[in-house]
């Protein structure tokens, strides 16, 4: 997939406070001394980070042949994150920030947030954050794809149809007391395996892993719910992990909330878009042209 004629890639770190973010910088060629093709994109992993996350590899070099550069980055909800307590959506909040801050100072005036999967939860909150375009003049779209219509929801469904162990409301009961009164403030935390969580065997597969206050700002039926403000959402008809209508649900709600450029497609893909990178690549490609009217390349 990678082409090194049409493509630079480029292994960066972010400054973030005291520590920094890890991503990777995929520059098009296709434009070779001229201005670049602008917006630049921002991809958000799905759970577990960029390494088991494949669309953050297949989808720059399909949009750098059509002009596009890319930032594939982690997140403090990538792996360890995740598993030691840190990962909670908000504190993603100030990274992205970080990372649109790096990308104007580079020169890039347009960017476009793309998500996949427990990502598109994450870029649908950002944009519910920095939704002033007076203030956040940079943000002009969402790319969402196989994305949860509310991600509780999505999880308490899919671990009772799989018969979870434990199950989604004795985990509510468990982390609810353990982290009474106040889950902000509580300094308890544990480690909780969930067995049967995405099929129907005890394999590793279908196994999730959280902590306490994780799986509450994550999963829990408290946990606060964006303002899904997407433009693009994109899920695969196969999907075994979504509902078959999740995206049109919150297309609905973000064209009721007054958004009305608002697109919700289909493939015949499951929720990995396994086998229709291509069909998945083209499609955003052509969504990207049609709003901002780029300049063709030269042939």
């Amino acid at each position: 997939m990678y082409k090194p004629e049409i493509v630079e890639q480029e292994l960066i770190s972010i400054p973030f406070g005291n520590s920094k973010i890890d991503a990777l910088f995929y520059r098009s060629l296709l434009n070779a001394g001229k201005p670049e093709k602008e917006p630049v994109i921002i991809h958000i992993h799905g759970f577990l980070g960029n390494f088991l996350e494949g669309s953050q590899r297949f989808l720059p070099p399909i949009l750098a042949e059509a002009g596009y550069s890319s930032l594939s980055m982690n997140t403090r909800m990538a792996t360890f994150g995740l598993f030691f307590g840190y990962g909670i959506i908000d504190d993603t909040v100030p990274q992205i920030d970080a990372a649109i801050v790096y990308l104007k100072n580079m020169g890039y005036s347009k960017i476009i947030l793309s998500g996949y999967s427990l990502g598109s939860s994450i870029v649908l909150r950002y944009a519910s954050l920095r939704n002033d375009p007076s203030v956040f003049t940079s943000l002009k779209g969402i790319i969402a794809l196989s994305t949860p219509f509310s991600t509780p929801h999505t999880i308490r469904n899919r671990w009772n149809k799989w018969g979870s162990n434990p199950s989604y409301d004795e985990i509510y009961r468990r982390v609810k007391e353990t982290l009474k009164p106040d889950p902000h403030r509580s300094s308890e935390d544990r480690t909780v395996i969930i067995y049967k969580a995405r099929g129907d065997t005890l394999n590793p597969e279908h196994t999730e892993l959280y902590t306490y206050k994780t799986w509450w700002y994550l999963a829990g039926p408290e946990a606060e719910a964006a303002k899904w403000i997407p433009i693009l959402l994109i899920q695969g008809r196969e999907d075994d992990e979504l509902g078959p209508d999740e995206s049109e649900k919150l297309a609905q709600i973000a064209q009721k909330a007054g958004n009305h450029d608002v697109t919700a497609l289909y493939l015949d893909a499951n929720h990995n878009f396994d086998g229709k990178e291509e069909a998945l690549g083209i499609v955003i490609r052509q969504w990207l042209d049609r709003r901002f009217s780029p300049v063709q390349p030269t042939r």
